[in-house]
């Protein structure tokens, strides 16, 4: 008669290292997932709104009459552009540092390994 296969083992809720291990991990893996699609879409929201406003600035140059015109609708739009740039690159900044300081909050619950006797 064939030997039954051995019997998976599961993690044991009482052990540190296996279900309320793997807990901590998956809450870490859970986090910097959620922060990289904020993080993505973000970036995604930043790029529509710069297209749109370079159609709009394309828009106000072709209506341009004279040379004067153009260069005033080109200082106002880089001008623009530059803050916008700035802006949304601390915005990103920011959601970088928060997801940074909610991992390292999730990690600190983690055991360390350098309290096992050897």
């Amino acid at each position: 008669m064939p030997a039954k296969p051995p019997k998976p083992q599961t993690p044991n809720a009482a052990d540190p290292a296996g279900i309320a291990g793997m807990g901590i991990a998956m809450s870490a893996g859970r986090l910097a997932a959620q922060a990289w699609m904020d993080f993505g879409a973000e970036a995604v929201r930043f790029a529509w709104d710069r297209l749109q406003q370079d159609i709009k600035t394309q828009q106000a140059m072709l209506s341009c009459t004279s040379l004067d015109q153009v260069r005033a609708v080109q200082a106002d739009y880089m001008t623009a552009t530059q803050t916008q740039y700035a802006a949304e690159a601390r915005k990103l900044l920011e959601m970088l540092q928060q997801a940074t300081a909610s991992g390292l909050t999730v990690a600190s619950k983690a055991r360390r390994y350098d309290d096992v006797p050897l």
